[in-house]
């Protein structure tokens, strides 16, 4: 119940924003405009979902962001006619790229199960060596998809005007996502699973929960989400270089943060990674929409835009708000809960004395 109360709160505050900025810009709302966000929205939210089975379980996955710029690169590079590349069939190149992710994902996993390994620092690792192994692929340049029929991936869909869609197909891939995982954490078994290992490691192994088996899973999730967003990314682009996925794991991480996933683990939806995604995207796209109109002059208006360089500083703000604001959440659940439980003692003057003989 504490969570739905959270989540609508965070759903109101989204809609505050966007009330705020669509009067300080209309143009926050034109379909141009709306369009670009929700494909956005859509594609990192693609990959915070799988972000999310990670944090629940106690974990982290700093590889994601590597493994989105892999998946382009491989495919641009197996299934594109342009210079250096093989030109195989786009089918086959997207099989290789996403099985090549979910053998990453997999072995991650098992290195953070099996070996005992720190999550942090396994993924840390995978993400400087996918990173390293695109631009290797990509000799430091740039492999462009050329005329490939995924270029219209991202730019087609539902809703056309004007050669660009307000519904585009990452847009219904995301809702797909948030259907299919979104059954599978909060209506499955191993959803179950998933919020025990977080909320108890060690209780969940003694109730008989074959803990390592889950825990690795939801690291193969993630690198499947991620290898899907690698998809939607290359054909937003047009084409892969060794930058695409740079930071894209602390975008995923500052979404579900924003969506209620606590990084203490056992806590987090589905539902809230979608609002917690679209608010970021919100935040990143307001800074650039909103303006303030303000008189100088009796004959003259001044417009003021947020500065771009202010970009970073505010996510990050917003980020520490966020982890704040549930850290203190749980210190007043444990505070209240202390208290019941305080309630139901009996006092010491209740308590039968001992009568001497």
């Amino acid at each position: 119940m504490s969570h739905l109360r959270r989540e609508i709160g965070m759903l109101l505050a989204l809609i505050l924003m966007g009330a705020g900025l669509y009067t300080s810009n209309h143009s926050f709302l034109n379909f141009s405009n709306t369009g670009d966000l929700l494909r956005n929205i859509s594609m990192l939210g693609i990959f915070a979902v799988g972000m999310a089975f990670v944090i629940i379980t106690g974990g982290i996955d700093l590889s994601v962001g590597s493994l989105v710029g892999l998946t382009g690169v491989i495919i641009a590079k197996l299934s594109s006619h342009e210079e250096k590349c093989w030109g195989w069939n786009l089918y086959l190149g997207i099989a290789i790229a996403m099985g090549v992710v979910l053998l990453i994902g997999l072995v991650q996993g098992l290195l953070i199960t099996k070996l005992n390994l720190q999550p942090f620092i396994v993924t840390l690792g995978g993400m400087m060596i996918f990173r390293g192994i695109s631009q290797t692929i990509c000799e430091s340049g740039t492999l462009s998809i050329g005329d490939s029929p995924l270029a219209n991936l991202a730019n087609n869909g539902l809703i056309m005007q004007n050669g660009s869609a307000l519904i585009s197909w990452p847009v219904i891939m995301f809702a797909a996502v948030v259907i299919i995982f979104g059954y599978l954490l909060h209506f499955t078994v191993f959803g179950r699973y998933v919020y025990a290992i977080g909320g108890n490691r060690e209780a969940a192994r003694y109730s008989g929960i074959n803990v390592k088996r889950v825990e690795t899973l939801t690291y193969v999730i993630s690198a499947g989400l991620a290898g899907m967003a690698g998809i939607c990314y290359a054909s937003y682009i047009g084409g892969m270089e060794k930058g695409v996925g740079q930071s894209y794991e602390l975008f995923a991480i500052t979404a579900a943060v924003l969506g209620g996933c606590s990084l203490r683990g056992g806590e987090g939806t589905v539902f809230g990674v979608v609002i917690g995604t679209t608010m970021y995207q919100v935040i990143y796209n307001g800074i650039n929409m909103f303006q303030w109109v303000h008189r100088v002059s009796p004959t003259e208006m001044e417009t003021w835009h947020i500065p771009t360089e202010w970009t970073e500083w505010i996510i990050g703000g917003v980020l520490v708000i966020a982890v704040a604001l549930d850290q203190i959440a749980h210190i007043v659940h444990a505070r209240r809960r202390t208290l019941k439980v305080a309630e139901t003692l009996p006092s010491p003057a209740a308590q039968p004395t001992a009568v001497s003989t």
